[in-house]
């Protein structure tokens, strides 16, 4: 398990942090992974203060920020199941400083033409999964960035169908579609030391993408933040689980069967969020940014430029044969004073009360989404696209 990550990789799961401990209790999917690099690309080519609150969110020196992002995606880009995309759209009468075009890798600016062109990329980035941008543009609009994130796998072994019916907690009185399996990988759960005790079950997809089940008494942001500590080594993760050892919804005891046992129950998800990214800009840097009144990026062109919206909508849906999720996040800027059978060991962890999860590229640690089950499903959410 990744312990030690790159400062890149570090700063854009403290981001995600962060934004889990604002997106409160109900069902929720965000990619910090996908705001990241936008961020990064506009704070090396913002001035201050803009600047300076960029780097902030981004956790890194606006000097640095441009090459971490890209570095990052280009990583994803590098990845067997994780695919990430850049995307800029400029309006034909506005002309772009060269220094700035040549930044970044080659293919990535076009023309802007419309709305049915911004559509199309998202749908052919994240294979289908989002089919329409998260933002619409109008006259006013004068340059797009956006990013594109998909991660699709197969479990490793999949789940059984089954039912779920907790008989405590706060899902109790529930029936609906549940998975079930069991393994003799019994290091995939662990015990999270934060400052209340977190469940945690890996499970691993067939090549560079898992997802941490993450169960805890805290609320949705304390929950998957020791779950993000786990992964850069800030949270200590106890996987020796002797008999008697309990936690949230932990059991480990003898049982009698052939082999020691990891038995894992939860039910299916499928979350679509949709996030108004300056409904929260001070997490995001973007508090002078959108402010019109001023030129905020006069490295990307001599028209003055501010940040009119942001946005990103995110999906993730795991089934009994694997895990897919998709966020394309977007970011449109306007011209500046314009508006804006023998006794064995069993750890038995069953997920019947609303837990997070967080999909991890296992190479890096990287987050690429993480999310809250507030609620069980009723219906089955079907099988993953193809």
């Amino acid at each position: 398990m990744q312990t030690s990550l790159l400062p890149h990789v570090a700063a854009a799961n403290d981001l995600t942090r962060r934004w889990c401990d604002a997106a409160g209790t109900g069902d929720f999917v965000l990619s910090g992974c996908g705001v990241w690099p936008l961020l990064g690309v506009l704070a090396t080519a913002a001035n201050e203060p803009a600047r300076t609150e960029l780097a902030a969110a981004v956790g890194l020196s606006a000097e640095d920020a441009q090459e971490s992002a890209l570095r990052l995606l280009a990583e994803l880009a590098g990845a067997e199941t994780v695919a990430g995309a850049l995307g800029v759209w400029v309006r034909q009468d506005i002309a772009l400083r060269e220094r700035w075009t040549r930044s970044l890798p080659e293919g990535v600016v076009g023309k802007l033409t419309g709305q049915a062109a911004l559509d199309s990329w998202a749908d052919r980035h994240t294979g289908g999964l989002i089919d329409r941008f998260p933002l619409s543009v109008d006259a006013d609009t004068l340059l797009v960035l956006a990013t594109a994130i998909v991660a699709r796998t197969s479990w490793l072994q999949p789940f059984h169908d089954d039912v779920l019916e907790p008989e405590t907690g706060p899902w109790r009185g529930h029936r609906g579609p549940g998975l079930s399996r069991f393994s003799h990988e019994l290091g995939d759960a662990a015990l999270l030391d934060g400052a209340e005790p977190v469940t945690r079950v890996v499970v691993r997809g067939i090549r560079d993408l898992d997802v941490h089940l993450l169960l805890g008494d805290g609320t949705p942001g304390e929950t998957l933040a020791t779950g993000l500590g786990a992964l850069g080594g800030s949270v200590a993760a106890r996987t020796h689980l002797p008999v008697g050892t309990s936690g949230p919804g932990l059991v480990v005891r003898e049982t009698r069967a052939v082999a020691d046992t990891l038995r894992i129950q939860l039910p299916p998800f499928r979350i679509r969020s949709g996030h108004h990214l300056l409904a929260h800009s001070e997490l995001f840097g973007l508090g002078t940014a959108t402010d019109g009144r001023a030129d905020r990026f006069p490295a990307i062109s001599d028209t003055p430029l501010y940040i009119a919206d942001a946005a990103q909508d995110a999906l993730a849906r795991f089934t009994r044969e694997g895990f897919e999720a998709a966020a394309v996040t977007a970011v449109t800027l306007a011209r500046a004073a314009l508006p804006r059978p023998r006794r064995v060991l069993e750890i038995a962890a069953t997920f019947d009360r609303p837990f997070g999860f967080l999909a991890v590229h296992r190479p890096t640690g990287l987050v690429i989404v993480a999310g809250w089950v507030a609620e069980p499903p009723l219906e089955d959410p079907g099988s993953l696209s193809r």
